[in-house]
């Protein structure tokens, strides 16, 4: 059976659906933040390249009526461990706001801040379910909360793997818009969720 390789974001940088590897590879290789995916059938590859066009892309094309949760992940040597805060806003008001620590297990420490992002969006998510939430803003500065959560980049380690179960299964309750957001560009709220993962590490006794 062949397969089908969606290209949203790639060499050309315009969602292109290739039915053979080669061409695929062309298409993506040495691009940074690639966003693709192999599927075995092209029906597969046009909703998932549809999924990905409909998700919110920038803070400017959001609806600003919804629910919109920041988040931001830390990493401090002297603890070994990682972090994350959260910022939820609606009608540009603070409406709940939450930090914390990891586990310390080596794999997830390995990966320093990033697990705190990580963690950062599943509390996020799990806030906005038990709270009757059917559709958030998620905003986040590094690719992978929304790469890992949709499949489109591999995962390698159990932290990964468990994150992409997780949202997989969130997905089926709550529509998530996926929003990237340059690091340290002066967006209040997400300034706000890098100072809570940030204060999370230096409240550690």
């Amino acid at each position: 059976m062949g397969k089908f390789y969606a290209v949203v974001k790639g060499l050309s940088n315009e969602p292109k659906i290739y039915d053979n590897w080669a061409q695929c590879q062309k298409e993506i290789s040495g691009v940074k933040g690639v966003i693709y995916k192999s599927f075995t059938n092209i029906k597969d590859a046009e909703n998932f390249i549809d999924m990905q066009n409909n998700n919110c892309k920038t803070l400017e094309m959001a609806d600003s009526s919804l629910l919109t949760i920041y988040v931001d992940g830390s990493y401090k040597d002297l603890y070994k461990n990682y972090s994350y805060g959260l910022v939820a806003v609606l009608n540009d008001e603070v409406v709940y706001e939450e930090n914390g620590v990891g586990d310390k297990s080596g794999e997830a420490v390995a990966l320093r801040n990033i697990s705190g992002e990580v963690m950062g969006a599943m509390k996020a998510v799990l806030y906005a379910t038990e709270n009757g939430y059917s559709e958030i803003n998620l905003c986040y500065d590094y690719q992978g909360i929304e790469c890992w959560a949709l499949g489109t980049w591999n995962r390698n380690v159990t932290m990964t793997k468990d994150y992409h179960k997780f949202m997989t299964e969130k997905l089926q309750k709550i529509k998530i818009n996926f929003i990237k957001i340059k690091g340290h560009s002066g967006v209040r709220f997400n300034e706000r969720a890098d100072e809570l993962a940030k204060q999370a590490l230096m409240n550690i006794n």
